[in-house]
Order: structure tokens, then C-alpha cells, then sequence
């Protein structure tokens, strides 16, 4: 099947919009990014927790994906949430994600009430300066500054660290699930290339040549989020080892308060010549 590429943040929103099935069974469409040859994990994520938020009053504190098989492009993804367990301040819920005939992810997102306190703290990030919207480009459905030196793509061997300034211009303010959601497909889009950096004579950019994908995926909220705003994307991956990698993230605003954390287990091939 073929169909339009990802190019807007009006086309990542738009595949947020499911179709409900059933009491329990949601659809939405298997968009992809430009010269990809499956939807990306980010956007499968997003879609699943889109389908369990109508199922509880509750705001998202966390989303897991085990991703089992790729989609392919432009064929409906559907959603079968259930109930795991609902008390006065969490909702458990499970999604089974299929393509086809094919289960191709199983989510799990936990909903809360958060508690009224002030108690807290986070590390703190003296480095977040403010964004410069002149060196922003535009691709994918999001706003993007590359802070990284090499640039992030680059096939210079690097740091694994990577950073980048990420919005999502007309992104409905205010909207408890969308906005998390948005930040879920963000979140996927640069974590694997950060592991691919130190790898010397290859780059995330060389598809015919590497083989990269996540297994399991998790985003954690601690703050309301607007990703119509500028977010800082801090991404580091410690460990790439035995064909896997691990990769951790943080999403800062400008005012440095830390709204989002991310972790990615992905493998990494490099592919047979033959």
C-alpha cells in the first residue's frame, strides 16, 4: 500500500485521530516519515496511549512499548485496550497493537491523578540555554535545532551525547493526552542515532548498510507538556554492546524544568553485503 509521507505537525496529528471500533478496539492510520519503509515506533506509542486515554478521566505518567514486528506502511494499526487495574489515583492499561494479521507491539500506559504537594526536585540543568528559531528546519512534523557539533547525522566519529531544540507548531494547547503523545513521537526520532555516533566507519544515515530498530520503549511524565513550545532533547547512550544499545533522554524547557524522561532499548546490525 502507498501513500502520503509525514511532512506536518497537522499529519502527525491528524494520525492521531482514531477511528473507535468497538468498546475496546481503536484504528488509526499507519502514516509514515519520508523514505521509510515502516511506521516508526514513535508513532505506533503515541497512537496506543491516544486509544487507552478514552478509557479513563486519568492523565498519562508513563507509556511502554515491546515492539515485536515492523509495520508496514499505510495499513491500519488498531488498538485493543484493556483494563488492568483502576483505583482512585492510577489506570493500568494494556494494548495489543496490530497490523493486519500481524500483533506488531504490546503497550502498557499508567494513568494518574497527580498528588496535590510541593514536594520535589530534579537535577539541575544549568546548560539549557534558549533556543535560536533562526537555525530551527522543518521536517517530519516538527521544528528542529541541531545543537550537536558534528551535526547529529553526521558520519564523524562523536560523543554518543546528542542534543536538539524540538516543537510541534499548532499542537492544540492544554490537551492532556495529544500533547504527550506528541512528545512520544519526538522522543523516537533521535534516540538510536546517539548510539550509532562512537561507531567508527558507520552512521545511523547509512540504511543500506546498518540495521537499527527498539525493542522496548518507555516515556515518563512529570509535568503538564506544550509541545508547541521549544523542548531541549537531551540524549545520551551509555551502553552499546552485544548487538543492543541502551539509550536515555530528558526533555527540559527553556526554563529548564525537566517534563519528560525516556528510555530506549534498540538493536544494532550491521547488514549482510550480500
Amino acid at each position: 500500500m502507498t501513500g502520503p509521507a509525514i511532512t506536518t505537525t497537522r499529519d502527525l496529528l491528524d494520525g492521531l485521530q482514531l477511528t473507535r471500533i468497538d468498546e475496546t478496539t481503536w484504528e488509526g492510520p499507519g502514516l509514515v516519515m519520508p523514505s521509510a519503509r515502516w511506521v516508526f515506533g514513535g508513532f505506533v506509542g503515541a497512537q496506543a496511549l491516544v486509544a487507552a486515554a478514552e478509557t479513563t478521566d486519568m492523565v498519562p505518567r508513563s507509556v511502554r512499548v515491546r515492539f515485536l514486528r515492523q509495520a508496514p506502511p499505510h495499513q491500519p494499526i488498531r488498538h485493543r485496550v484493556s483494563t488492568v487495574s483502576d483505583s482512585n489515583t492510577f489506570a493500568d492499561r494494556r494494548i495489543e497493537v496490530t497490523s493486519g494479521d500481524d500483533l506488531i507491539a504490546t503497550t502498557t500506559v499508567v494513568f494518574h491523578r497527580p498528588d496535590d504537594t510541593e514536594l520535589g526536585h530534579q537535577h539541575d540543568r544549568a546548560d539549557v540555554t534558549p533556543p535560536d528559531p533562526e537555525r530551527a528546519f522543518g521536517g517530519a512534523g516538527f521544528e528542529v535545532i541541531d545543537l550537536n557539533n558534528p551535526p547529529a547525522h553526521s558520519r564523524q566519529v562523536s560523543s554518543p551525547r546528542q542534543r536538539h531544540w524540538m516543537r510541534a507548531p499548532g499542537t492544540p494547547p492544554h490537551d492532556p493526552n495529544t500533547n504527550p503523545a506528541m512528545l512520544v513521537m519526538a522522543s523516537d526520532l533521535f534516540l538510536v542515532a546517539s548510539a550509532w555516533r562512537p561507531i567508527e566507519g558507520y552512521s545511523i544515515i547509512d540504511i543500506d548498510a546498518v540495521m537499527t530498530f527498539g525493542l522496548d520503549f518507555t516515556v515518563w511524565f512529570h509535568h503538564p507538556i506544550e509541545i508547541a513550545d521549544w523542548h531541549l532533547l537531551d540524549v545520551d547512550t551509555p551502553s552499546a554492546a552485544n548487538g543492543r544499545s541502551l539509550s536515555l533522554a530528558n526533555w527540559f524547557r527553556p526554563d529548564g524544568l525537566l517534563v519528560a524522561s525516556v528510555a530506549l532499548d534498540s538493536v544494532m546490525r550491521i547488514r549482510d553485503p550480500a
